[in-house]
């Protein structure tokens, strides 16, 4: 797949606008299953083991750490790219986060924090974002991101 069409933050194409595509782990982390939320129990004194209410199970948020690649021709695109995505992205503290690879799926996270660049040569750079999913189950397209 090309990366130019592979991820949408935001709405907006993260290569074409920022030089950001995934790295090779990336896809793997959006799509580790969010966990439950613990079930409802009470353990009886006069009752063997525990009472578990199983029914209306429900997803816990979630904190997924993503990794990226920024990228561009010369160093002056690179710092314009960088401290774009910085301000249009990160500074509002929304990421909503689409791939190709999982075409019917909008992640809707908000920012935690960014791990100091590695691979850094002022032309390109990894770097991880750790988000948090604050609702797993809410995927849907209905986004004023929508692609």
């Amino acid at each position: 797949m090309i990366i130019k069409e592979q991820l949408y933050i935001n709405g907006k194409n993260a290569y074409t606008e920022y030089g950001i595509f995934m790295d090779d782990t990336a896809i793997s982390a959006l799509m580790t299953p969010a966990p439950s939320k613990e079930f409802i129990s009470n353990k009886y004194r006069y009752k063997n083991g525990k009472h578990v209410i199983k029914h209306n199970p429900c997803l816990d948020e979630r904190d997924v750490t993503i990794g990226f690649n920024i990228h561009a021709k010369d160093e002056k695109t690179f710092m314009s790219n960088y401290y774009k995505f910085c301000e249009e992205v990160l500074s509002t503290g929304e990421l909503i986060i689409h791939t190709s690879f999982l075409p019917n799926v909008w992640y809707r996270c908000t920012y935690l924090s960014c791990t100091q660049f590695s691979q850094f040569n002022r032309q390109m750079a990894k770097f991880s974002l750790k988000l948090n999913e604050p609702d797993p189950s809410d995927r849907g397209e209905n986004s004023k991101y929508s692609v």
